[in-house]
């Protein structure tokens, strides 16, 4: 059930104290005792809530120490480049993370214009020094991130010299490791303390930071004279905004020059945004670019949630409304790892958009022989127009660190999320990102309305009239950590139904077509849709998929049979 605020703006009484977060970051020590409070990587790696003791002064400190002890296990032996969003913890966050660093003596890149640096634009910064090749000067990266979750949460991950997020095997390394720390306090830690050098305290950070809040003396072995050679500036913004004309046709765009709603949702790439639009010389109109980690801005989302996810239709219910005269209006989330696109028919679903991107793609960059990643649950109108047009189509599990090796070897020209994250390939063919990059899906549909003269829902509309019109939803159903074991631990067998929705069973898998990886849950095909169910990493619900290419009522059916077919499952096992 829809939430009766979803859509509505942000109550001035559900704003967060961001003092309060802050305080609580420092204050509250996390314990190991309390299998809660530890550190647990999930898709995109560790996230919690300084209140509740699961996202603290510690957890960071602790899992940045375990990057030091073991990064050259997974490649990495030259500098760390590290970036933020505008989350209120992330400011603090980022300057822990920056001292650990520079306490075990790593060279550590930081935004030279003391700004925000996203999720994409530090896997291009990795990919970008790794392009040399040189063993002995590879390049590794830290996020400092809870994605598109309230402003109360904070959030940190791991990226590799492939430049995309760590697999299971390294975050479960530097899991274990950080819980080890977790165990032994912040005096195990090798940390250096700005509060001893200034000018380098002063370029670390964006001065949102309350460090007098420490919750025990830093260690360090570092001196004053060594730190200051750790610690180098590097101008992300323009690295990243000077190379768009290698994966975008931005002569095309300038050409046309399409009048644009960029809403920047107060996120970490409004700086790259207003670059973008003076480096072209592009007719956008920019707002909410001013840093306000309330994000008291946005507008309800499906549950009541103060959400920025530029993929819901409620979160993004202002930046529809704000549409005015522009052709087209993009938003993405705080780390600008995904992307939301309005046209006057509202918010293109990701799904739609996606394979829109996809067939675009193919039909204007000069690869050949290039396949297209999708995550288990994006469209089947993706596999009917691939089919029909010989590109291959690689499906893996949920989470964007499947497509990294692919999209690092150039196997695919495009990777997919349903949850609206993506990234493609540079025209040429080579890597550009191995993480979700929000910024170049929105320039992408910016592109497909200068050559096309169509938006990117019309284009939509023009594959559905050619491959068929599916309905999609996604919905979190409560659950016991029961039925979350027994969905994790299903096999195919364990379905024993001849038919879902009135329709005919054709395939039943817990593993993904490609490289038959798990799916942590089940999918099951139908002849007219399919239904997957996943267990949540971090809370008591199991999240539904389901598309129907029998409209609402056949959407309904077969979501109506999946729970029942779950519950029945967890039951037979009880």
């Amino acid at each position: 059930m829809v939430h009766p605020l979803a859509g509505q703006p942000v109550k001035r009484e559900d704003i967060i104290n961001v003092d309060t977060i802050v305080k609580d970051f420092f204050r509250i020590v996390p314990s190991y005792s309390h299998i809660e409070e530890r550190v647990t990587f999930g898709t995109s790696g560790h996230r919690g809530i300084a209140s509740k003791a699961t996202f603290n002064e510690l957890h960071v400190a602790a899992i940045v120490q375990a990057i030091c002890d073991v990064r050259h296990e997974f490649g990495a032996t030259g500098p760390c480049y590290i970036g933020q969003d505008t989350h209120a913890l992330s400011q603090p966050a980022l300057q822990v993370a920056i001292e650990v660093l520079v306490g075990n003596r790593i060279i550590t890149r930081v935004d030279a214009h003391r700004g925000f640096v996203p999720t994409p634009s530090v896997s291009r910064a990795i990919l970008r020094h790794n392009a040399h090749g040189n063993a002995e000067d590879m390049a590794d990266g830290i996020i400092i991130t809870p994605s598109h979750n309230p402003p109360e949460h904070g959030g940190i991950k791991y990226n590799p010299p492939h430049g995309g997020p760590a697999d299971t095997e390294v975050t479960k390394r530097i899991e274990a490791l950080a819980n080890e720390y977790l165990q032994k306090g912040l005096s195990s830690i090798q940390r250096f303390s700005f509060h001893d050098l200034t000018g380098l305290h002063e370029s670390a950070h964006c001065g949102c930071c309350h460090h007098e809040e420490e919750t025990v003396e830093v260690v360090s072995s570092i001196t004053v004279e060594e730190a200051g050679q750790y610690l180098e500036p590097y101008d992300f913004t323009m690295a990243y905004v000077q190379e768009l004309p290698r994966i975008i046709n931005v002569e095309a765009i300038q050409k046309a020059n399409p009048k644009v709603l960029i809403n920047a949702l107060g996120g970490s790439g409004g700086a790259y945004w207003h670059a973008i639009a003076k480096t072209y010389g592009l007719n956008f109109t920019i707002i909410n670019s001013d840093y306000d980690p309330t994000f008291s801005f946005m507008s309800y989302d499906h549950d009541g949630a103060i959400r920025m996810d530029c993929s819901s239709p409620y979160a993004m219910a202002e930046v529809a409304k704000n549409l005015g005269d522009h052709v087209l209006a993009v938003g993405n989330d705080p780390d600008y790892d995904r992307h939301g696109i309005v046209t006057e028919e509202g918010l293109l679903a990701p799904n739609q958009y996606l394979v829109v991107a996809a067939k675009y793609l193919n039909e204007t960059r000069p690869w050949e022989g290039k396949g297209i990643g999708k995550t288990a649950v994006v469209t089947g109108l993706m596999d009917a127009y691939c089919k029909d047009t010989n590109h291959p189509v690689y499906e893996v599990p949920v989470g964007f660190k499947y497509f990294a090796p692919l999209l690092f070897d150039g196997t695919i020209g495009l990777g997919a999320e349903e949850s609206a994250g993506a990234s493609f390939l540079q025209m040429d063919g080579t890597v550009w990102t191995t993480d979700k990059d929000g910024i170049i899906l929105a320039l992408l549909a910016i592109e497909m309305v200068a050559t096309t003269g169509k938006t990117p829902a019309q284009l939509y509309h023009a594959m559905t009239a050619q491959w068929g019109t599916p309905t999609f939803h996604r919905i979190d159903m409560p659950c016991t950590p029961e039925i979350k074991s027994a969905l994790k631990g299903m096999k195919a067998s364990d379905v024993t139904l001849s038919e879902l929705g009135g329709s005919a069973i054709v395939d039943v898998r817990t593993t993904s077509l490609y490289g038959d990886q798990p799916i942590d849950g089940v999918k099951v095909v139908t002849e007219t849709g399919w239904f997957v169910a996943r267990p949540s990493g971090t809370e008591n619900l199991y999240k539904m998929y389901a598309e129907s290419y029998a409209g609402e009522e056949g959407l309904a059916e077969i979501m109506k049979d999946g729970k029942a077919l779950i519950e029945s499952l967890v039951e037979a096992k009880a």
